[in-house]
């Protein structure tokens, strides 16, 4: 018997605690394979060592094993679907690789007619006259904020890429009212990020978010947020559609800064592009 079968007709012993945990499990199947056992505890009222105990009534030695195994079970329900309903685990490399480029097509597509002008605008101007910028993402997201950062610092902005939930944190509680944040994260429910951007707001920090979810926490702190389109399923989190839609965002928003600034922007492109060809150049003679 499968876990969804055993949720719904259970063969063990049920006590009150288990009603209650089952009910939670039913109702975040889409998110609960991806929480640690603090949260699923604290989200549910019931206390970790109880969400333990009823994992290995359904025959697990832990909590860990039995998430592993809901996943399996999830991605099967949904008849083996890795990116998107029409790709399947049985089709040769050439359809996947079609189907893979129609989908990021339709992703992008679907992201322009999503753009909101005036909301670009505003972004471009908080980061054009931005004291510092901190750009902060973990994971997938953090991989984001590394690239948008290194365009930046290449046309001489003031911008940082924290990637690491601690220093986030630490940076967030000393920030300055001329300080911005640009906080990426695709569910807009991270709890780093959310907790970052809490803290600097409370220095006065300015936020700007980038996020899929529209009625995600992150959105609603935000003083201007940038949204895009993704089809990811569950089990298909840092998909290259995703990032891409993220990167297109982004993209559009280092193209309107350089317009903003034009001539001062193209003198320092060109300064931190010789510097590097010059250090390129002296690495070849030696």
């Amino acid at each position: 018997m499968g876990i969804l079968e055993e949720l719904s007709n259970p063969t063990f012993k049920v006590t009150k605690s288990d009603k209650i945990l089952i009910e939670y499990i039913k109702n975040t199947l889409n998110t609960v394979v991806y929480k640690p056992i603090s949260e699923i505890a604290k989200e549910s009222g019931i206390g970790e060592a109880t969400v333990t105990r009823f994992t290995k009534k359904l025959g697990y030695s832990g909590f860990q094993e039995f998430k592993i195994n809901l996943t399996k079970e999830l991605t099967l329900q949904e008849e083996k679907v890795i990116m998107n309903p029409n790709i399947s685990c049985n089709e040769e490399v050439t359809e996947t690789a079609m189907k893979l480029f129609q989908a990021t097509s339709e992703v992008l597509h679907q992201t322009l007619e999503k753009i909101n002008p005036h909301m670009i605008v505003q972004c471009v101007q908080m980061l054009t006259k931005a004291r510092k910028i901190y750009i902060i993402g973990i994971g997938y997201s953090g991989i984001v904020a590394t690239d948008f950062n290194y365009k930046l610092m290449r046309i001489g902005a003031n911008s940082f890429p924290i990637i690491d939930s601690h220093t986030m944190l630490m940076l967030a509680s000393i920030m300055h009212q001329d300080d911005i944040i640009l906080a990426i994260s695709h569910s807009g429910n991270t709890d780093e990020v959310i907790e970052t951007v809490h803290l600097a707001k409370q220095q006065g920090a300015k936020i700007i978010a980038l996020t899929e979810n529209y009625n995600s926490p992150l959105l609603q702190l935000a003083d201007v947020f940038l949204t895009y389109q993704s089809n990811e399923t569950t089990f298909e989190t840092g998909s290259v559609t995703s990032k891409l839609a993220q990167m297109f965002m982004l993209d559009l928003i280092y193209t309107e800064m350089i317009k903003e600034q034009f001539d001062d922007v193209l003198e320092k492109k060109v300064k931190t592009t010789d510097v590097i060809v010059a250090y390129k150049n002296k690495r070849k003679k030696n």
